[in-house]
């Protein structure tokens, strides 16, 4: 489970890097289709695969969270080093 919150967070990252939030709602319900079917048929039950998919969607979300400041935060290094700071002309 731990990989697959890893996983979760790392392509959330990357989403939030190039994608709007919406994104976030068919990459949810593709890993609730993905995650479900895995967990039965190694056995874990469904209960246990629910508790997965909740915890890799937050994780996902996280990501998407992280991804989007990291995206924001370059852009605005980028900014401030193109416009430089304003000179005062008054002394």
């Amino acid at each position: 489970m731990t990989a697959l919150l890893i996983f979760s967070f790392l392509v959330g990252a990357v989403l939030g890097q190039r994608f709007r939030v919406l994104v976030l709602l068919p990459v949810t319900f593709a890993l609730l289709l993905t995650v479900l079917p895995v967990s039965l048929m190694t056995s874990l039950g469904a209960l246990e695969g629910l508790k997965a998919t909740v915890f890799a969607a937050i994780a996902l979300q996280a990501g998407y969270l992280f991804g989007s400041a990291a995206r924001f935060s370059l852009a605005a290094a980028r900014a401030a080093r193109v416009f430089g700071r304003p000179v005062k002309a008054s002394r």
